[in-house]
């Protein structure tokens, strides 16, 4: 899209940094900066490395992005130096999100320095795009005079449970963590049990001081002047309705938000991936993708946060084995605040019985590679938003086993609603049934059931969501659009 340098609007990003956070919400920068915004992505100096993969391919494409680093200032009862969520023990997530709203006079420091700026550069935004876990962005963006857009790493149902928690806190007149919560103002019934809320707002007591903030932050998304979702129409229609109802603000929905070449099968080897380095060279792992079968071989991760106790390993270990299917498995090590004894570790001769039909990786992994790969039949996952589109744009069916946050939410989604995926288990500490696993992966890789159907449907329409004349794509036209008219309304 040809635009006058210029007359560029400039849009200020604050991704959230947290792994499943940040990689969609900077996979929207690079496209809002294609179609003819200039960027300004801010972050904190030790997140700043995770920007080089989208400064570098802006570069190579004439693109008008730039980083802005500010320190996060110390906060008592977190670990010194600590801007990152992975880096954290649960109980301190709260602490760590309320600890962002420290930014705020950093960022209205420099929206006056680039106003009075006088040589050639970005000049001041025209709006603020940030994450739902920094509402507070919205009074940010009222004292300069800006409007500001929420962004939604998870899918638009998600969206709608979160907006009700928050708002009614239907979980506190509950008092066991196995009885049901009903979610008000949804567009039909949903319940869980108290203890598939999320923690977050499980966490929440009134009067105190980081909670109220918390909820506050969250209640102000819906004042936003916009709403962005990494989701697409056809898959979330229902749910992408209600939350525009909700606010009553335009809500544009964008996704998969993805590498194009993921949609186009001769390119995906050269796909950019994104997030952390991967803990295997990808020739090593594209040769043993290549020596499988065509959907052979169930992939097996369960995201960033995730840590499998040595008793949960065991048994999939086990269910993998009785299978006598290929797979490919990822493992996190366990991070400093958990025994190492207790966690990551793999029953001892597993690796050996298991060489010839199994792939072990431990760290991160080239995960868009792998699911793009004609071997892979199956996932069994965390149910994180980032990983479920990934693996509805491929047609790959799931299992489930959600752990936190949305996760329940979105396993709800897709083994119940859409029907793409076999439900495993629940919870960070279940320990799965090995029969329940064996079964579950032989019924993905024979494609037996109607998770192959539908899967594929979907697949189909997330490639029509993201084609131009799509609705994701004339998604990300109009609220480009919206932005550029800011220009002269501000002025």
């Amino acid at each position: 899209m040809a635009v006058n340098m210029e007359k560029k609007p400039h849009v200020l990003v604050f991704p959230f940094p947290a792994q499943g956070h940040m990689i969609s919400l900077l996979d929207l920068t690079h496209a809002l900066a294609s179609h003819g915004l200039s960027v300004t992505v801010l972050t904190t100096p030790r997140n700043q490395s995770l920007l080089s993969p989208l400064l570098q391919r802006a570069s190579s494409e004439g693109l008008r992005i730039q980083p802005l680093i500010i320190p996060l200032p110390p906060t008592e009862g977190l670990p010194l130096g600590c801007e990152n969520m992975a880096q954290l023990p649960y109980h301190l997530i709260p602490l760590f999100m309320d600890s962002f709203k420290e930014l705020a006079h950093p960022i209205e420091d420099w929206f006056q320095q680039q106003k009075q700026s006088s040589d050639y550069g970005f000049g001041p935004p025209v709006c603020i795009i940030s994450d739902l876990v920094l509402g507070w962005t919205q009074n940010t963006a009222a004292k300069l005079g800006i409007p500001r857009i929420v962004y939604h790493p998870s899918g638009a149902f998600a969206v709608s449970v979160i907006y009700s928690l928050w708002k009614y806190l239907p979980h506190e007149e509950v008092s066991s963590d196995n009885d049901t919560v009903h979610i008000p103002e949804v567009p039909h019934p949903v319940s869980f049990p108290k203890y598939q809320i999320s923690r977050l707002a499980r966490a929440y007591k009134r009067s105190d001081p980081v909670s109220e903030f918390m909820r506050c932050s969250m209640n102000l998304n819906v004042k936003s002047w916009g709403t962005i979702i990494n989701t697409f129409y056809d898959l979330e229609a229902l749910y992408i309705d209600h939350v525009q109802g909700v606010s009553g603000r335009p809500v544009w929905s964008v996704g998969p938000l993805l590498p194009p070449a993921l949609f186009e099968a001769k390119q995906r080897r050269t796909m950019i991936e994104r997030g952390k380095p991967t803990s295997i060279d990808d020739s090593v792992c594209l040769q043993w993708l290549e020596s499988r079968k065509e959907k052979s071989v169930i992939y097996i991760c369960f995201g960033s946060q995730a840590c499998l106790s040595n008793k949960q390993i065991e048994e999939i270990a086990t269910g993998l084995e009785a299978s006598e299917e290929s797979f490919i498995w990822v493992i996190r090590d366990p991070p400093s605040s958990m025994p190492a004894d207790e966690y990551g570790v793999i029953p001892q001769g597993f690796e050996d019985r298991m060489k010839r039909r199994g792939l072990i990786i431990r760290g991160w992994a080239p995960q868009l590679l792998i699911l793009s790969h004609p071997s892979v039949g199956g996932f069994l996952t965390h149910c994180g938003w980032n990983s479920t589109l990934e693996s509805i744009t491929l047609g790959i069916p799931l299992i489930t086993w959600p752990m936190n946050a949305d996760q329940y939410i979105n396993a709800l989604l897709l083994v119940d609603y859409l029907k793409v995926g076999v439900r495993l288990c629940e919870g960070a500490t279940t320990v799965p049934s090995r029969d329940d696993l064996r079964i579950a992966v032989k019924r993905l890789l024979g494609r037996e059931g109607e998770e192959m159907r539908r899967i594929e449907e979907l697949r189909r329409a997330a490639k029509r969501a993201v084609q131009e004349g799509g609705s994701s794509y004339k998604n990300v036209e109009d609220c480009v659009s919206e932005i550029k008219k800011l220009i002269v309304q501000l002025n």
